[in-house]
């Protein structure tokens, strides 16, 4: 951009530069005026004393404006400190260069920056010659592509945590099933209680992925209840499940299973579930628009103080939680953690009673 800087100049200043503030012939302003560049004369102490139709669109200043007016209150307050360190740099003889942007009706532009100081032969700065570049598109482009490579790495990690989860999970229940076998005086049907656990995780599962291919609409609604007691069968009398009739609808099933699954596997891992006596209980209420869910662990090993830091699962957990507009509260009890999931509905929570048993519906949870 520093060549096309230099033919600016060249055309505003033909000769030798004799002063800071050019006089411009109508062929000169034809000239500046054809090209999309942004270009600007600023006086050393920052007042713009010329731009071209571009520059005048791209601010927003009249083009038949005297000027004379501070250029550096006409950018977005966001890059007025570039633009200051730039502009300072560029009095002092150097040639300084920062991004910026323009706010209009039509959007936001993207531009690259460069000020050239104009100096006499005497080295003395007259004026500085700013040429702005639209630089939209590229870094738009570079922004997708940024996110692109962190939607790529989270991906990964998702991958690699549900793997270490899945294992997780079996081994969970192997322990589980030894433990009710022998309990049952009945060791040799371990297989068979771990054959039964494994088939109804599997079933969990296909209550949520496997119905979206029946071509089922994304308004028909579910029982919360059976997705709830689906996921955590696995745990038997382990976990006591209590909350009212909430429907929910089959395009949120995929969230709230891996809802319900990650703190489960969280709870499997370090909580309540992974001691012979820890417990959970998962209570949940639908009224106004919103579905409150208890996450409730006792028994598990002690908890001294909160984590100083989150684990990829707990991350895991806030994300889903996030992405339907919901939000989660932890109380780190000595005894157990409490997680309570506040979901807003997308419709209005409609109630109907079917002898003394209420009935919700419409409700759309995270």
């Amino acid at each position: 951009m520093q060549a096309a800087a230099d033919i600016y100049a060249r055309i505003m200043f033909p000769g030798a530069i004799k002063g800071g503030d050019p006089t411009l012939s109508d062929l000169q302003k034809q000239m500046l005026d054809a090209t999309p560049d942004c270009i600007k004369v600023i006086s050393v102490d920052g007042k713009l004393l010329m731009m071209n139709r571009a520059g005048c669109r791209a601010l927003g200043v009249p083009e038949d404006s005297a000027f004379g007016m501070p250029w550096l209150p006409l950018l977005p307050p966001d890059v007025f400190a570039d633009g200051t360190d730039a502009l300072l740099k560029a009095a002092s003889g150097k040639i300084a260069r920062f991004p910026g942007k323009s706010i209009s009706p039509q959007g936001t532009a993207h531009w690259d920056n460069l000020l050239t100081p104009l100096i006499d032969g005497s080295g003395q700065v007259l004026s500085i010659l700013c040429v702005s570049r639209d630089v939209t598109k590229t870094v738009v482009l570079e922004r997708k592509l940024t996110e692109a490579v962190d939607r790529e790495k989270l991906l990964a990690r998702e991958m690699n945590h549900r793997i270490k989860n899945l294992f997780s999970v079996v081994m969970g229940l192997v322990s589980i099933s030894k433990r009710e076998a022998a309990a049952s005086n009945a060791p040799e049907r371990a297989i068979e209680v771990f054959a039964d656990k494994l088939l109804s995780v599997s079933r969990a599962f296909d209550a949520v992925f496997v119905s979206e291919q029946r071509g089922g609409s994304d308004v028909d609604h579910i029982d919360a209840s059976a997705i709830v007691s689906s996921v955590l069968h696995p745990y038997g009398d382990r976990c006591t499940i209590i909350g009212s009739a909430a429907f929910l609808r089959r395009d949120a099933l995929t969230t709230f299973a891996l809802f319900l699954h990650e703190l489960a596997t969280n709870s499997f891992k370090y909580g309540a579930l992974s001691t012979k006596a820890g417990n959970v209980t998962v209570r949940w209420a639908a009224a106004d628009n919103i579905l409150d869910l208890q996450w409730i662990e006792t028994g598990g090993p002690e908890i001294k103080s909160p984590p100083v830091r989150l684990g990829f699962g707990t991350e895991m957990i806030d994300r889903i939680v996030r992405s339907g507009d919901g939000t989660i509260d932890r109380i780190w009890r000595t005894d157990g953690l409490v997680s309570n999931c506040v979901s807003p509905a997308s419709q209005r929570v409609r109630r109907s009673c079917i002898g003394r048993r209420r009935v919700q519906r419409d409700l759309l949870v995270c």
